[in-house]
């Protein structure tokens, strides 16, 4: 047994599996303390008790007098352990009592434990609210018991409900596949800090049908050959997982074009469709006509960047699943950039998707030139081979917005300007899973005049 802390009675240093943190019960907050260790049964009501900020001076006016005869007490011990502050007195008429702010949990003041879970369950850290109550001058656990509790409590309890909630969410997910509905997932990495130099590499594989994030790799630069190749392990890994551990048949994953992960999925996922996701193809498309619409002669290609990008999107989500179709859609807006609306292909006559347009909407725009540089410029990157390969791969319209969604929620629990120990990265993003499981589905809130709030 290892004592933590002077200010803590006793946090068992080998206590790594204590699954049963929960809050205290039959005693109030008024009532004479108890050193002995409440049981998990009575540990409720009092996470909901009502807590206040108390001057002491204050508090200390409650023992002038006894309170069993009245009269004054002659000798009077306080003892301040974190948050907790007991109180034992003797009167002239040789009365003892003695009283507690909290009662005792797992051998030290409830409220020293469940000051570090507020903390840790919210997403905030110790400093944040360090910093906070030193200018109100308000006593909180030191930062070492606060640690201790993370590890030795807070820490299995989060890997025991994260554990029951993913076992729960696959056997779902083994119920769907019974049924022969495709199970379709999105993938993609998070760096715990900004640039390419990050420490932590966390990829998460999300349910599509449902956005719950399903399954998490995190990764050590040190487990790669570098920050770049955490990505690709981290799939790999996900992946292994999921198919050959929890028993899933995944049949579709949609992630972006990096290379490695393409490699890996024609090599060692053939049985599995590997589609891309728009949004970043359309980021590629994007940071190429950016530059080229900067250039002197090309400045009115500027007014159809959006346009362009729009136009992928539709394409992509227009196509029904044809290759074919997603191709022809895409192409076509180098005919409606020049102000040709109707042309003829291949033997057929073709148009475009949109209604006809007026005579205001085509003065007023900018139409391109067929012969001009900048028509020239965005052809090459419209035909790019590679691109026209990779329509292949979007014709599922599959795409990872809510995996975005869910990474910016993250930062409630992983903000990037801050550096995490491996075991605090690990419970933090469970957290965060968790927190984004439970709300997924909800309903936007209203005011009472049903308007979105």
């Amino acid at each position: 047994m290892a004592i933590l802390d002077t200010s803590m009675t006793s946090v068992y240093s080998d206590d790594e599996k204590d699954m049963t943190f929960s809050l205290s019960s039959k005693q109030s907050t008024s009532s004479t303390a108890s050193s002995s260790i409440s049981s998990p049964s009575e540990m409720q009501s009092e996470w909901h008790d009502r807590k206040w900020i108390v001057n002491e001076s204050h508090l200390m006016r409650l023992f002038s007098n006894c309170h069993k005869c009245g009269v004054a007490i002659n000798e009077k011990k306080v003892t301040k352990l974190g948050s907790q502050i007991k109180v034992e007195w003797t009167c002239l008429n040789d009365h003892h009592d003695k009283w507690a702010s909290s009662p005792d949990a797992r051998g030290m003041g409830q409220n020293n434990l469940l000051i570090p879970a507020a903390i840790l369950f919210t997403g905030t850290t110790f400093t944040e609210i360090h910093e906070w109550a030193r200018l109100l001058n308000l006593q909180l656990p030191k930062k070492t018991q606060y640690y201790s509790v993370q590890s030795n409590y807070l820490f299995p309890v989060i890997h025991q409900a994260y554990k029951e909630h993913q076992e729960k969410l696959i056997q779902r997910i083994m119920q769907v596949q019974a049924e022969g509905k495709p199970v379709e997932l999105c993938g993609d990495a998070r760096s715990d800090s900004p640039g390419h130099n990050c420490k932590y590499s966390t990829y998460s594989f999300q349910l599509l049908s449902s956005n719950e994030i399903i399954h998490f790799e995190l990764l050590q630069v040190t487990e790669a050959s570098s920050s770049v190749a955490m990505e690709s392990e981290g799939f790999r890994r996900g992946l292994n997982e999921l198919l050959y551990k929890e028993g899933l048949d995944i049949d579709l994953i949609a992630t972006d074009r990096s290379p490695s992960i393409r490699k890996i999925m024609r090599e060692e996922f053939q049985q599995i469709h590997h589609e891309f996701d728009p949004w970043h193809v359309a980021k590629g498309i994007k940071k190429k006509l950016v530059p080229l619409s900067n250039k002197k002669d090309n400045r009115d290609l500027q007014g159809w960047i959006r346009s362009i990008i729009n136009h992928f999107w539709f394409s992509c989500a227009a196509c029904g699943g044809s290759t074919e179709q997603l191709t022809q859609r895409w192409t076509s807006l180098l005919h409606h950039v020049c102000g040709e609306h109707e042309w003829e292909e291949d033997g057929e006559k073709k148009r475009c998707f949109h209604a006809p347009l007026s005579l205001d909407d085509q003065l007023r725009k900018r139409w391109l030139q067929p012969n001009s540089q900048v028509f020239k410029g965005l052809q090459a990157i419209v035909m790019d081979k590679r691109l026209l390969k990779d329509l292949q791969q979007l014709t599922h319209f599959k795409h990872t917005g809510a995996l975005e969604v869910f990474h910016n929620a993250m930062l409630k629990y992983l903000p990037k300007r801050l550096h995490f120990a491996y075991g605090t990265m690990d419970a933090r993003t469970k957290l965060a899973i968790m927190d984004n499981n439970f709300n997924v589905g909800r309903e936007q809130a209203v005011t009472a005049q049903g308007i979105v709030g």
